[in-house]
C-alpha cells in the first residue's frame, strides 16, 4: 500500500502517485500522507521527516538544511527572537547542501521520487542552481539526465572534480535566459518514458524544501510568527506553508501558519506587483530579456501565482506580504551576512534579508516576534576553495529550435 495519496487541489479527487506533475490545467496536487503523526527518524538530513516525504524509503543522497538561533543578526536589526535557516555548505553549523543552495534538497526527493516509479530519465531546465543540484546528485546515482538552461548560465554548473558525470548531458540557449531554457524544455517531448522535472508541481521539491520548516520547529520548539524568502517560482515557500499545515494537523507544532514575507527584485517584481493589486492575475510579461536585477534567480516570468493552492493562496492564508528590494538593498545585505554571520550568501538570501530590513523599519514586525529567515543558499565561495571544482562541458550551444531537435534525440534514444 502506497504511504501517500495525491490530492487534487480543484475538484479534491486523490490519486494515487506515478509521477504525477500535473491532473489540474488551474490547480496543485499536494501530498496526503498515511503517517498522521510525525515522529523525526534518525536519519541524516532531510531523511530525518522521511515519513512526509513522497517516497518509499530514504535515499542514498543526502542533503538538508540546519536552523539557529542568530544573535548577533538579530542584535544589529533589533530583533530579540530571530533564527536563521541555512541551506548550503557550513560545515561548522552542520549545514552540508554540497551544490551550496537548497535545491539539494529539492534534487534528493525528486530522484528518489523517480526511482520510485521506475522512470528512465529526467528532463529539466535551471537558472544553474537547480541544474547543479541534479547533475551533482544524477551524477552520483548515475541517473540519465538532461539539463537545459541559458548560455549565461553555463558556469553555473559545475561538481567536485573526479565527480561521475556519465548520466548528465548539459545543453546551453545560445544568447537566452531562464524563461527560454524552460521553454525549451516544454518543448521537448517526453519520449521513452522520460519526464520533464515538473518545477513547482513536483511535489517532491515542495515537500523536500517544505521540510525546513520542520527542521526549524524542532531548533525553535514552536512554528515562527514570521517567514522571509526570496522568491521565483514558487515551490519553496508553497512547500513551506504546506509542511506547516501538515505540522499543525498533527500536533508536531501548534498554529498558526507562519507569515509568509516573500521578496522580489524591484527592477523585476511581478509577485510583489500582483499582491500589491491583490490581483490572481499576474501582469503579462513579454520579450525574454529583463532590467538589471541583483538576483537572476529570482527572475521567473512564470511563477505560480493564480493557480489553486499557489502564491497567491498561501499569501493569502498566512496573511503574508511581499517586498521589492533594491540592487543597493541587496547589496548591503549580503555584506551585512557577511559579516556578522560569517558566510557569503547566495544573491537570493541577500534580497530576502533586505526585505526583513524593510519589515523592521516599516513595522511589519515587531521586535520580540520570532521570525525565520531564510539563508537559501551559502557557502559557495568557501567551497570552491577548498574543493577543487570543474565546469560540466555542454552538449551543445545552440539556439532553441536546435536545443529541441537535439533534446528529443536525447530522450527518444536516437
Amino acid at each position: 500500500m502506497s504511504r501517500y495519496k495525491l490530492r487534487c487541489l480543484g475538484t479534491e479527487d486523490r490519486i494515487e502517485d506515478e509521477y504525477t506533475v500535473r491532473y489540474h490545467d488551474t490547480a496543485l496536487l499536494r501530498t496526503e500522507y498515511e503517517a498522521r503523526t510525525l515522529i523525526p527518524r534518525d536519519l541524516p538530513g532531510l531523511w530525518r521527516w522521511t515519513d512526509w516525504l513522497p517516497v518509499s524509503a530514504p535515499g542514498e543522497q543526502v542533503a538538508g538544511s540546519v536552523c539557529y538561533r542568530s544573535e548577533a543578526l538579530g542584535e544589529r536589526l533589533g530583533l530579540s527572537n530571530l533564527w536563521i535557516s541555512f541551506q548550503g555548505f557550513w560545515p561548522e553549523k552542520g549545514g552540508y547542501c554540497p551544490t551550496t543552495t537548497f535545491k539539494d534538497m529539492e534534487a534528493v526527493t525528486t530522484l528518489r521520487r523517480l526511482r520510485d516509479h521506475d522512470v528512465p530519465g529526467l528532463i529539466c531546465a535551471s537558472a544553474g542552481n537547480t541544474a547543479r543540484a541534479f547533475a551533482h546528485f544524477g551524477g552520483l546515482d548515475d541517473y540519465p539526465i538532461l539539463l537545459v538552461v541559458a548560455e549565461k548560465h553555463i558556469g553555473r554548473i559545475w561538481v567536485p572534480e573526479g565527480h561521475p558525470t556519465d548520466s548528465v548531458t548539459l545543453i546551453g540557449i545560445a544568447g537566452g535566459d531562464y524563461n527560454d531554457a524552460i521553454e525549451v524544455t516544454g518543448r521537448i517531448l517526453e519520449s521513452g518514458g522520460w519526464r520533464r522535472e515538473g518545477g513547482v508541481h513536483n511535489v517532491a521539491r515542495r515537500d523536500g524544501i517544505g521540510s525546513l520548516i520542520l527542521t526549524a520547529a524542532e531548533a525553535i520548539g514552536a512554528l515562527p510568527k514570521h517567514y522571509f524568502q526570496g522568491v521565483g517560482g514558487g515551490p519553496g515557500p508553497i512547500g513551506v506553508h504546506e509542511m506547516a499545515l501538515r505540522a499543525i494537523d498533527a500536533g508536531f507544532a501548534t498554529g498558526p501558519v507562519p507569515q509568509l514575507h516573500l521578496s522580489q527584485n524591484d527592477t523585476f517584481c511581478p509577485v510583489h506587483d500582483a499582491w500589491n493589486e491583490r490581483s490572481r492575475t499576474l501582469t503579462a510579461l513579454g520579450g525574454t530579456m529583463h532590467p538589471r536585477v541583483y538576483s537572476d534567480y529570482l527572475v521567473n516570468r512564470a511563477p505560480a501565482w493564480s493557480v489553486t493552492g499557489g502564491l497567491f493562496d498561501v499569501l493569502t492564508e498566512s496573511g503574508g506580504e511581499t517586498y521589492a528590494v533594491s540592487y543597493a538593498e541587496a547589496a548591503a545585505a549580503d555584506s551585512l551576512i557577511r559579516e556578522v554571520e560569517g558566510v557569503d550568501p547566495m544573491s537570493p538570501a541577500a534580497v530576502a534579508l533586505a526585505s526583513l530590513q524593510q519589515a523592521v523599519a516599516s513595522g511589519r514586525v515587531d521586535a520580540d516576534d520570532c521570525i525565520l529567515l531564510n539563508i537559501s543558499g551559502g557557502g559557495q565561495e568557501r567551497y570552491r576553495t577548498e574543493v577543487e571544482t570543474k565546469a560540466i562541458v555542454p552538449l551543445a550551444i545552440a539556439d532553441k529550435e536546435e536545443a529541441v531537435c537535439l533534446g528529443r534525440s536525447i530522450v527518444s534514444g536516437m
